[in-house]
């Protein structure tokens, strides 16, 4: 009886380990699979600074032919270059891997704003270097996970107002899938599309759907008032003339002080829309 006992004490204690060995090869499976799940295209680069998680896009001319990104070079996006890939096609020769598609590390910064999981990556002004795309432009993929989350590296930059600046860079997961990244399609649900454009094309830049409809309503309620003051000054300038003529005169400069006032209105109400739309 006493030996039984130690059996199955002794069986309970392997059962468990195997347990826990299983365990933790299922935890480890989904990690090993997400850092070899990318398919990577060979390139050539003079370059020398193009490394492994640098933002890439191609040469102007020459699309076998790459260099590290920029603002600038948004459009020619390519990838993110990689060591690590699960399929690496190549033509024998000698030049870096870059991930077309798929899972791999790359480097952002907070240039644009903090980087969540989710977010849009498209090339910034720091070459090599991702931000968070908060206009319609060409993105690289989408952030697997938030940069606070990872350790990064402060550097201080200088932007083309001679500012200076301190950013955050730091390699965090992303989904690589080269595409056009349109901001004015999600917004076209409570914002009709031509009043955005309308409002872009004024501050020329993207401006907020908030914006947008404040003010909208402005120009309705200015529209409103001046349609009832004309419609009022009218109406009543027809019924003094109608009753004594001889007050025509006076008539004539009512209506020209009604006509001062709503270009003084209208003047006014337009320097508020501006304001709303661009500060």
């Amino acid at each position: 009886m006493i030996f039984s006992y130690r059996g199955a004490f002794r069986l309970r204690h392997l059962f468990s380990g195997i347990l826990v060995v299983m365990l933790a090869l299922l935890s480890c499976a989904p990690v090993a699979a997400q850092s070899n799940s990318a398919i990577a295209q060979q390139f050539q680069t003079k370059d020398s600074g193009v490394t492994a998680t640098s933002l890439v896009s191609n040469q102007k001319g020459d699309p076998n032919s790459v260099m590290l990104s920029s603002a600038d070079s948004a459009d020619q996006l390519a990838g993110v270059v990689s060591s690590k890939a699960l399929i690496e096609l190549s033509d024998g020769g000698t030049g870096v891997q870059v991930v077309t598609s798929g899972l791999t590390n790359a480097l952002v910064s907070d240039l644009n704003g903090s980087v969540v999981t989710g977010d849009k990556i498209t090339a910034s002004p720091v070459e090599g270097v991702g931000m968070r795309a908060t206009d319609s432009t060409v993105v690289v993929g989408t952030a697997q996970a938030s940069l606070s989350s990872v350790q990064t590296e402060t550097r201080e930059i200088t932007d083309t107002q001679g500012k200076k600046q301190t950013i955050h860079i730091g390699v965090i997961p992303v989904q690589v899938s080269v595409a056009f990244y349109s901001v004015s399609s999600k917004q076209s649900a409570f914002v009709p599309p031509f009043l955005q454009s309308l409002a872009n094309s004024v501050t020329g830049r993207e401006v907020s759907p908030v914006r947008v409809l404040v003010a909208a309503l402005i120009l309705l309620l200015l529209f409103l008032s001046i349609t009832v003051l004309l419609y009022s000054s009218v109406r009543s300038s027809i019924i003094s003339i109608g009753r004594n003529p001889l007050s025509e005169s006076a008539v004539r400069k009512s209506l020209l002080e009604v006509g001062l006032t709503v270009f003084a209105v209208l003047l006014f109400a337009v320097v508020i829309v501006y304001l709303v739309l661009t500060v």
